[in-house]
Parts: structure tokens; C-alpha cells; sequence
């Protein structure tokens, strides 16, 4: 069987950034709460999003640590990594799809509540990561140890 470790190592690279931008966005919205919390002035809006960020805060951290998890063990080769980036870029791309649609939809999941339209940042946002997520599941894909015949020919 055949590897091609360059797509492991593609996707790493890929979750590493995916894994670390999502971990500084859970700790800008606990940072924001704690702002709000001790008397910084924002829109009801703004305020009312926030706590809809932070009621999920607990599963975008866990994502976090899970992608840079699976990234750090597909570096050091260890056997369950693939599963775990697989899975990970899977839930990550299913999501990013599903925000996709409901903003086609216009049901935008990042527009405030006073916008009339798909915001062009949740948009962008939605896009960067299904693709990003999308490319990783490409990559692991790409490394996976191919059948070859019996006599060593590929399949």
C-alpha cells in the first residue's frame, strides 16, 4: 500500500489554522462577555447575539481543541489522527453548508437582527471555512494508503 504524506501534512497545516483562528474567535466572545458583563455599553442587538455566541462558547472551544488535536497528531504520525480530522473537517463542512443555504435562504446566521440582507462578512466567514474545512477532507482523502494488486501495480 501507498501513501502520499503530503496531503497529511496539507492537512495539518490547514487545521492548525482553522483550529487556532476558531480558538481566538471562542476567546474574543468570552472576552466580550466579560466586557458587557462589567458595564461596557453595546446595542441590545449586539448584546442579545453575544449571548446566543455564548451559549454555544462550549462546543466552539471543544471544536478548537479537537481540530488542533487531530492537526498535532497528523504531524507526528499517530494512527487515530486521520479519523479525528476527518470527522472534525466533516461536522465543520456539513455546518459550513447548512450556513451557506440558510443564508441563500435569508436566514443569515451572522446579519444583525436590524439588517435588511445577508451580511458580506458572514458570507465570506461561511465560505472561508466550508472551503477551508472542504480542502482538508480533500487532503486526508489524498493521503490515504492506496490497494494496490498482487503482482504491486496500482489498482
Amino acid at each position: 500500500m501507498t501513501a502520499n504524506p503530503s496531503g497529511r501534512m496539507v492537512a495539518a497545516i490547514l487545521l492548525l489554522a482553522g483550529g487556532f483562528v476558531v480558538g481566538v474567535s471562542a476567546l474574543a466572545i468570552a472576552t466580550a462577555k466579560t466586557l458587557i458583563d462589567a458595564g461596557v455599553a453595546v446595542s441590545a442587538s449586539d448584546a442579545e447575539l453575544l449571548d446566543d455566541l455564548v451559549a454555544v462558547l462550549p462546543f466552539i472551544a471543544g471544536f478548537a481543541v479537537v481540530t488542533v488535536a487531530a492537526a498535532i497528531g497528523l504531524l507526528a504520525g499517530r494512527d487515530w489522527a486521520p479519523s479525528i480530522a476527518g470527522a472534525a473537517a466533516t461536522v465543520a463542512t456539513i455546518i459550513g453548508f447548512v450556513g451557506l443555504v440558510l443564508v441563500i435562504v435569508g436566514r443569515d446566521p451572522f446579519a444583525p437582527i436590524t439588517a435588511a440582507g445577508p451580511s458580506t462578512d458572514g458570507i465570506g466567514i461561511l465560505v472561508a471555512f466550508t472551503v477551508l474545512y472542504a480542502v482538508v477532507l480533500m487532503a486526508l482523502a489524498a493521503a490515504r494508503p492506496r490497494a494496490t494488486s498482487i503482482t504491486g501495480a496500482a489498482a
